[in-house]
């Protein structure tokens, strides 16, 4: 302390930056997002002859976040290949955060994956990630030249068992979605193929499971899965690649702007601004 004049004078510690101008505060953008895993392959077989399971659906994942300028890498799953004796997972979709693939279906137990593979044979569905999708259903097979196979798995359902020894369980529903401003069923379910009968109804955008024949493929960047051929030597479908979509609010932008690289279209629905992504590329914030 110091006496000045009779009265004490308090020194006050320094301010640091005391005079320079306050640092700028940094610029945010809230944004929700759809992550749609490829859906997982259906398959065939060369040693048995029976139905086979239908696909999983790719995994739906809807979720919130807040980004900063930067670039963003945003990468689109592709849909399970439909080979024989096992077909192949669908590969995941990300953006902070990843959709698993869905399942692929085997000559036995569906695969795990977003949503499970239906079952061939007599065999269990794959189990779905949880928050992702759910399980598939249970083939019905009594001896080798009959079957039902399990439906796949959707992101809304359960895939259905095989009904009877001659027809395929049907896919799981997947789940509705508009953040691109059109209202689509994303990750949902092939139908399992029927051994001497009917195979079974996918959910929309996957693929039916084949009716004595081959299964169909899913519909390409809605996450289906591809549907279980009917009998051997035949193939099943191939899963349908998967989506990702970004949106924010049109007047939240300010100062910031946004640009795209990849295969993608823009627009705004309502009072939103989306990116929708068909394949993989990012997002560019600055």
């Amino acid at each position: 302390m110091a006496r000045y004049s009779g009265r004490t004078l308090i020194e006050q510690p320094a301010v640091s930056g005391w005079g320079q101008p306050a640092p700028a505060s940094v610029a945010t953008l809230a944004v929700d997002f759809l992550l749609v895993g490829g859906g997982g392959g259906g398959t065939s077989s060369t040693f048995i002859t029976t139905g086979f399971g239908g696909g999983g659906g790719g995994g739906v994942v809807v979720s919130s976040a807040t980004i900063v300028k930067g670039t963003y890498t945003v990468k689109v799953g592709a849909g399970g290949g439909n080979a024989t004796n096992g077909a192949s997972n669908g590969t995941a979709s990300s953006f902070i955060g990843s959709a698993n693939g869905g399942g692929a279906s085997t000559t036995g137990t569906g695969a795990v994956g977003g949503s499970g593979a239906g079952g061939s044979y007599n065999s269990g569905g794959g189990a779905g990630i949880s928050g992702e999708g759910n399980q598939g259903g249970q083939g019905n097979a009594t001896s080798n030249g009959n079957g039902g196979g399990g439906g796949g798995g959707g992101a809304s359902a359960s895939g259905s068992n095989g009904p009877s020894t001659s027809v395929g369980g049907a896919g799981g529903a997947g789940t509705t979605n508009a953040y691109n401003g059109t209202s689509s069923v994303y990750g949902s379910g092939g139908g399992g193929g029927g051994c001497g009968g009917t195979g079974g109804t996918a959910g929309t955008n996957a693929g039916n499971g084949g009716s004595n024949g081959a299964g169909s493929n899913a519909t390409a960047n809605f996450g289906g899965g591809g549907g279980g051929a009917g009998t051997s030597l035949t193939s099943g479908g191939n899963g349908g690649s998967g989506r990702v979509v970004i949106r924010y609010l049109t007047a939240d932008i300010g100062s910031l702007s946004i640009s795209a690289t990849g295969t993608y279209t823009t627009g705004t629905s309502g009072s939103y601004t989306y990116w929708n992504y068909t394949a993989t590329g990012t997002l560019v914030v600055a």
